[in-house]
Formats: structure tokens, sequence, C-alpha cells
């Protein structure tokens, strides 16, 4: 062999050398590419297949055989795929498989697979169409295991569904695309018909073009909103929601999606309309409308908030057991007629039978109902045919009457009239019972003066040396003894004085005996069957010739009438002490309502201020050499601005605080100043100037702070309402003085530039429920003016030239001395 052919062959042999090994590195590459293949199809629960139509071959990775759960030696076939499929999705795959191998097209779909445990799988499965090199067709594609995806998405809709709220989303134009499963169950309607607009159908007409409106401001403003509307719900009837929607931004910040929720507020707005005609019918109450007016005004509320109905208050004479008219402003007069007088008793209609079982009874069908055997006659011809009757319990559980709701055609009540009758029943007993307790006072008094005028008390009479007694037979009655006993001793009447009376009657009396003075003493005493009489007792000693004590002669009045007289007269006081401090106390939060953006505006101004001088201070601080005077005085200045804050939401929380009146030393023009501060920015909002003459070194005057606060309040709201509408200079003064005169006083007023006082009507305004204002209630004058006369001072009014009216106070400055109490009346009694 030459030379040249030995490095041919050298040549050769490195060459194949090389050539192995490039060979084994590709064929160890291709594995562990592989091997990483497999490994992310794993973790990611993705295999891969591909599927040669013409031959029917398939080939499927190993993440798909465990898909699948199809041993590895398994040849995969269409009909193994379909034997795993869910029977519910069967025909679908099927039409899916059909019309790609016909069509030669791409295919994506999802559906479910059934395991050989019974548990159920979900695939998405997504495949390419490729031509073969017989021009066939071959798919290669790609099977997702999204089980795990399907049942986190049905965990999210569960909640959704689950959440106590209707829950929806829109499209950034308002189109509707998803609805919770609540409001669906809500409205009964289905889903198809809500989505997109149709919501709008479940709106009521008079509420629909309101939300429409401030919807699409929304969509055309980006911003959240609100509203509240009433939508009618799968019995036909309409509940009111509060409704807000928010849009959903992405990291640009373009809407992408808008969010809704909407919760029930139906029980609010009934407490709204509840509580406002509870308080008109208190304040009836509480200016001691008479009887019949008030049970009339409660028969009309009922049939204003439950529509359709018809209602009436029967009271029970307690002597004869009847039921007689109380009031029924709309069932017809010769029903009312027909039922006066009925007999109460265990099946005597509705309000007979309620009466006599002191418990509710509801009729929903009068044409069929047993209790009405006797009486549904009266009734259908009137096409009354449900009936639901409450008694009328007094706080002591007596039957005062019935109060009673009818309906012309069948029907049982809701929780919510249940809860609306019960309210106004006991609106009703307080009305009854407060004027009975009137009646029942005045009664009293009656037989106590006829007691004084006969002389209907007890008499006795002891001796001092050998100790006989005498007592007369209503003496006896009046301990609850015999009146024909005979022998009587000082002891035996003794024995029934109270435990908790004997000591300090027997210390009376043995001073008086010592001293030889007449004695005056109130006790209780304890009749056999335990119950307790209250005594007043009068002793005078009886002296002979020579000025030696022989005995003592008195009387003993049985006074137990008159203390529980006193007693309920003091509970009615109390009730009415209540009904005037709650009349007040919703006059002063009523004001506060109507300022609320004006208060908004004046806290927001401190706060403001506050984190304009904090940012101040941090900017000083951040400086390259700190400076540290600027800071601390941005930071003094940040402090002094939160103060103002808490201060004016201080005064606020008082005027809104309920307790007892509080009497302390009152710097008045420091309640000016304090009220003008909360004031401020609603007097700015209808451009009026607001100025002060308020005199130095006025005394204190000693008052309760938060109901000078409220009359001033008062004042100054009625100037600005005054001068809202006029041309020309609003301006509003306030004047503090000292009156010097022979009644020591501090004077102020509160003057302005409006439209006046009213002509021929000026001493009207301090009226109870007079009002110029067309919503004013007409009780911010009059619950002024007790505030006034209740710290012993007065208040008018007077007209100003050439416009406008001046309103003024005068305090006393002496009853800084007193010693002040709650008086009777007092409007912040209980506040």
């Amino acid at each position: 062999m030459t030379a040249k052919g030995d490095e041919n062959e050298l040549l050769r042999s490195v060459a194949l050398q090389n050539a192995n090994s490039i060979l084994v590195a590709r064929q160890r590459a291709e594995r562990r590419r592989d091997a990483y293949l497999a490994e992310a199809q794993k973790l990611s629960h993705t295999g891969s297949f591909g599927w040669t139509v013409s031959t029917g071959e398939i080939n499927w990775s190993d993440e798909t055989y465990r898909i699948f759960q199809y041993d590895r030696a398994t040849i995969p076939t269409v009909d193994l795929v379909l034997q795993r499929v869910h029977p519910e999705d069967l025909a679908f795959v099927k039409q899916t498989i059909d019309r790609a191998s016909q069509e030669a097209r791409d295919f994506d779909h999802e559906y479910r697979l059934v395991m050989p445990d019974g548990s159920v799988k979900h695939v998405h499965v997504v495949a390419h169409a490729l031509s073969d090199e017989s021009a066939g067709t071959e798919f290669v594609g790609a099977v997702m295991d999204v089980t795990a995806a399907k049942q986190a998405e049905a965990r999210s809709r569960q909640i959704i569904d689950t959440i106590p709220a209707h829950a929806w989303s829109a499209l950034p134009d308002g189109y509707v695309d998803f609805i919770n499963q609540r409001f669906v169950d809500f409205t009964g309607r289905f889903i198809e018909e809500l989505l997109g607009w149709g919501w709008g159908s479940t709106c009521h007409p008079d509420d629909l073009s309101v939300y429409l409106r401030l919807w699409r401001g929304a969509l055309a403003s980006g911003e959240p909103m609100e509203s509240e509307v009433r939508v009618r719900g799968r019995g036909g009837d309409y509940r009111w929601l509060l409704i807000r929607n928010a849009p959903l931004r992405d990291e640009l910040g373009n809407i992408v999606k808008w969010h809704g929720t909407a919760i029930e507020i139906e029980d609010r707005k009934r407490a709204e309309v509840l509580l406002a005609g509870e308080k008109r019918l208190l304040e009836m109450i509480a200016r001691g409308g008479s009887r019949a007016f008030i049970l009339d005004a409660l028969c009309r509320f009922v049939e204003e908030v439950a529509t359709g109905c018809l209602s009436s208050i029967l009271l029970l004479d307690a002597d004869t057991n009847r039921l007689r008219h109380g009031a029924a402003p709309s069932l017809p007069r010769h029903y009312v007629d027909a039922i006066d007088g009925f007999v109460i008793g265990p099946t005597a209609g509705s309000c007979g039978t309620a009466a006599y079982r002191a418990e509710p009874v509801i009729v929903s069908d009068i044409a069929t109902d047993p209790l009405w055997a006797d009486y549904r006659d009266l009734a259908l011809p009137h096409r009354l045919r449900a009936c639901w009757s409450t008694p009328i319990l007094s706080s002591e559980g007596r039957v005062l009457g019935t109060f009673a709701v009818y309906y012309r055609e069948p029907r049982s009540p809701t929780p919510q009239e249940r809860g609306v009758i019960e309210q106004i029943t006991h609106l009703a007993s307080i009305a009854i019972e407060r004027e009975q307790a009137e009646e029942k006072l005045r009664r009293s008094e009656a037989h106590l003066h006829d007691a004084q005028r006969l002389g209907q008390m007890g008499s006795w009479a002891f001796n001092d040396s050998s100790g006989a007694f005498f007592a007369s037979r209503e003496l006896l009655r009046i301990f609850g003894r015999d009146p024909d006993e005979k022998k009587t001793t000082s002891e035996m009447l003794r024995e029934h004085i109270h435990p908790d009376d004997l000591a300090p009657f027997q210390e009376v009396a043995s001073k008086a005996r010592r001293e030889k003075t007449g004695y005056e003493f109130d006790f209780r005493i304890v009749l056999p069957d335990g119950s307790i009489s209250h005594c007043h007792s009068v002793a005078h000693p009886v002296f002979d010739d020579s000025g030696a004590l022989v005995e003592y002669v008195g009387t003993t009045l049985d006074v137990t009438e008159r203390k529980r007289a006193d007693e309920e007269r003091e509970r009615a006081e109390e009730r009415l002490r209540q009904a005037q401090a709650d009349l007040a106390r919703v006059s002063r939060v009523t004001t506060m309502g109507e300022l609320t953006a004006s208060l908004a505006h004046e806290v927001n101004q401190p706060i403001a201020a506050g984190v304009t001088n904090a940012s101040a201070c941090v900017r000083w601080l951040a400086g390259e050499v700190p400076n540290l005077e600027e800071a601390r005085a941005a930071a003094m200045r940040s402090v002094k601005d939160g103060r103002r804050a808490a201060e004016i939401i201080s005064r606020i929380r008082l005027l809104f605080k309920k307790g007892t009146p509080q009497r302390e030393l009152v710097d008045v023009n420091e309640v000016v100043l304090e009220t003008i501060a909360l004031l401020r920015s609603e007097a700015t909002r209808h451009s009026i100037s607001v100025g002060t003459e308020l005199s130095a070194n006025l005394p204190q005057i000693m008052g309760d702070r938060v109901q000078l606060q409220q009359v001033l309040m008062n004042l100054i709201m009625n100037g600005i309402d005054a001068m809202k509408d006029v041309d020309g200079a609003r301006e509003l003064v306030i004047k503090s003085q000292r009156e010097e005169n022979e009644d020591e006083q501090v004077l102020v007023s509160v003057s302005d530039t409006g439209v006046g006082l009213p002509p021929q009507q000026a001493d009207q305004i301090f009226d109870a429920f007079f009002t110029t204002k067309p919503y004013g209630t007409g009780m911010g004058l009059s619950i002024s003016r007790s505030i006034v006369e209740s710290h012993g001072g007065r208040l008018w009014a007077a007209g100003n030239s050439p416009r406008g009216a001046s309103v003024c106070l005068a305090l006393p400055i002496e009853s800084t001395h007193g010693n002040w109490r709650p008086q009777a009346g007092d409007p912040a009694q209980g506040r």
C-alpha cells in the first residue's frame, strides 16, 4: 500500500469515527428532546396525537394514553376514543369527527370522558389538517386535560350563584353577557330573555327610563353608578333593589368589562315609609289629638301602605263585652253600623274571636271559615272576603279592642304585613291607653274629692294612760279586718303595717307623744290577701284642763288609688315627654340630614389642608439637607387641621347624640361661632354673607349646649331659606349683647334680608305645624320656643325694614346660680 493510500484510509477512518460520534450525539439529543417533551406534556396535562384519515391509523403520545387511561400496548382507534366519551357528548363528538374527516378542516372542541372508575374528565381537543404524501388528509393535534380548570370554573360559578346578591357582567357597550342564577330565579325568566338588554323588561316602567339614563351615562363616563329600581319578581310583584355597576379596566386603563350587583332593599323602603308614618302618628299623640282622629289616621295610614286593603278599629266595652266602633274610614257604612255592638266570643267572626282569645285571628276566606258562619251574610254582600284581626292589648295585657284588615279577595298575610299590623296595633294601644289613662286620672281625682268631701275615711282614738284603742268600721275595712269586730287594739292594726314602715311609724308616734305634738305619717299596710294598700294618717293630741295629755285622735285615709293614679299620671307624662324629646331629636337629625353636603364640604376642607401640609412636611424632609424648621411648621399645621376636622365632627356627633340634658355654664358667643362654622358652607352655597356682632365679656349662662345650638341652627337655617331666592344683597347677621334692665339677660338676634314674615301671620310662626315652606314640618320654631322657655327665656320675631326679619331670644343670666333639673315638657328630656 502506498503512502497516499494509507493517508486516504486514515482519513476515511477518522471521517467514519466523526460521523458515528455525530450520530450518537444526535440520537442522544433527540432522546433528551423527546424526554423533555414527554415531561412537558405530563406537567401540562397535554397529550399529542396524529390521525391518518385514509388508513385510520392513530398515534398517541404517552400523555394521551394517560389522559384516556388506556394501556401503552393498546392500538388507538376512533372507536376506542368514542368508548370513553360521555353519553351526553357522544353525538356531538361523532359529528365533529365526521365533519373534520369529510371537509379536511381544523377542529377545536371540548367534551367529557367517563373513566373506568366512573370519574369524569373534561378534555379540550385541537387538531390541524395536513395533506400527506398520497394527497390524503392527516390531522396533528393536542389533547388537554382541563378538568381542574372546569372544576375551578364551576366553583367560581357556584360562588357567584350563591352570594346573597344578584350579579351580572356586561361588555364595554353595556350588553349584558352574564347573569347569576340568583337573579334568574328571582325574576322567573329564562336566562336568554335577560341577556343583552332583555333585563329591561323586568324593571318597573316608572323606573326604567331613569335607570337607563344613569346606566348610559356611566357607560359614557366610565364612572361607577348606583340606582334604586323596582324589579318584577317571579310572582309578578315589584321589589326594590339597590343596583351598583362598576367598570373593570386593563393595565392601560381601558374598560374591558362592567360588573354589577343588586341587593334587595324592600324592607328598608318599607321601613322608611313606616317610620315616616309612625312619626306623624306619634306627633298627633304628642300634641293631644282626639282618640277618634288618631284612630282614623291609623287606619288611613295602613290603607296607604297596603294597597287594596280596608281597615277598622273596634274598642272593647269591658262592662258589656261588646265591641264598639272606633274607626273605619273605608269600610261600607252599612257594614260598620251592623257590626257595632257585637258581643265577643269563641266564634264571633275575626274581631270578636280575637278579642275573646286575646290573640290574632287570621281568616283567609270569609266565605268558608266557620268563625264567620253567623256573620258572613253581613260581609259577603260588600265583597269582603278576608279579615285579619289582631287584639289591641294594654301594657298590662288587657284587651282594649281590635285592629282588623279586610281584603276583597281571599288571601293570607305575608311576614311583612304581619310586621306592619303589629306596629300599627302598638301605636293604637298607645293612643287608647293614653286616653284611658287621662280619663282614669280624672275619675280618680273626682273620687278622691268626693271622699274628702263626704269624710269617707277611718277614724281612731288612743288613750295615752290606759292604752285603750278605738277604731271605726271604715278603719277596720281599710285594714282588711271584719268591720264588726268588737274588741280592737292598736297592736291588731300595727300587725298590718308594712315591715319596712313599722319602725319609722313607731319612731314618729313616740317622738310626738314625748313632745306632746301632732303628727302626720304615710305608710303601707299588708292586707290579709297579701296585697298592699297605702295610707295617710293624721293625729292630734287632746289635753285636759290641766294641760296633761289625755289621748290622741286621728284619721287614716286609704290613698292607694291616689298613689296608683299618681304613678299612672307620671307614666303618661313620661311617655309624653319622651314623645316630645323624640320629636325634638328627629327635628335636629332632619336638619343635619339636609345639611349633609355642606357638612361634608366643611369637614373636607381641614382634611384637605392637613394632607397638603403633610405632603409639604415630607418634601421638606426629603431634601438633600432636610429643613427641619419648615417640616416642623408644616407638621404643626397638619396637626392643627386634623384637630379642626375632629372638632367639626365632634360637634356634628353631639347634635346626633341621644342622651339626658346636661346643663352647664355655656359661652353663648362660642355656641354662635360653632353653629356658624357648621352652616358656613350652606350659606356660601346660596351666596349669603354671614356677619357677627358679638359683645365682648358676655357672661356665661346655665343651659344645655346642644339644645341652644339646635335653636341657633334652626334660626340661621330659616334665615338662609328666606334669602335663597331673593334678589339683591343676602346678608345674615348674628348679634349678642347683655340687656341691662331689671331682669338681666343675654340677648341674641338673627337678622336676614329675606322675604320677611308672612303678612297677618307673624304671631303664628311659633305654632306647631305652621309653616311657610313647601316641604317644612312646622315644628322647628315651635321646638325652639319650647327649648328657650325651658331655659327660663323667651323667643320672638319682628320684621326688618325695608325687608327681612329678625328672630330674638333672651336668656336669663341669673339662671347660672340656680339649681336646674329636667322639667315636664322639656323637649330635650331623654335626648
